[in-house]
């Protein structure tokens, strides 16, 4: 019994270190990744027709407020769809990696730090561009410091 304890505890301690240690904090408060609705999955790596979904979707309420999951500099401002500038995104570089999320209004400006942590932006209404059968949600996409893209689910 005494060693089941020991075991399990040793357990229980590895497992917290592991997530203290993770690369990322989660950019929403519940971190709940988008599932399967009307317009797919949101899970890195889905089918979007002739493509992949290159990004992980996190489910977001309208003005919830949204975390940089790393510590770096504000860069730019960027647009999901060229066509429609009311949908807009941040990104944030580090000497690691670029992280894009979109369909956000940004709190934060072009050039400032900012810490893993940090509140800098607030989700965009993003179902009322698709309709009730998408789940609201932001899009997060990360890029290694070669500028190839990776899937970040594990990294959070």
């Amino acid at each position: 019994m005494k060693k089941a304890f020991y075991i399990l505890g040793g357990a229980v301690l590895i497992y917290l270190v592991m997530g203290i240690n993770k690369a990322f904090a989660k950019p929403t408060k519940t971190g709940s990744v988008r599932n399967s609705d009307a317009f797919g999955c949101g899970c890195f790596g889905a089918s979007r027709g002739n493509r992949e979904h290159n990004g992980l979707d996190f489910l977001a309420k309208p003005n919830e407020q949204i975390f940089s999951p790393i510590s770096g500099k504000v860069t730019r401002f960027p647009f999901p769809y060229g066509d429609d500038l009311r949908w807009k995104g941040i990104e944030i570089k580090n000497s690691e990696y670029s992280i894009k999320i979109f369909y956000v209004n940004a709190t934060v400006n072009i050039g400032q730090e900012v810490k893993k942590g940090d509140f800098i932006a607030t989700a965009q209404n993003i179902a009322s561009k698709y309709g009730t059968g998408m789940q609201n949600h932001i899009h997060f996409e990360v890029r290694d410091k070669n500028n190839n893209i990776i899937d970040p689910t594990n990294l959070f």
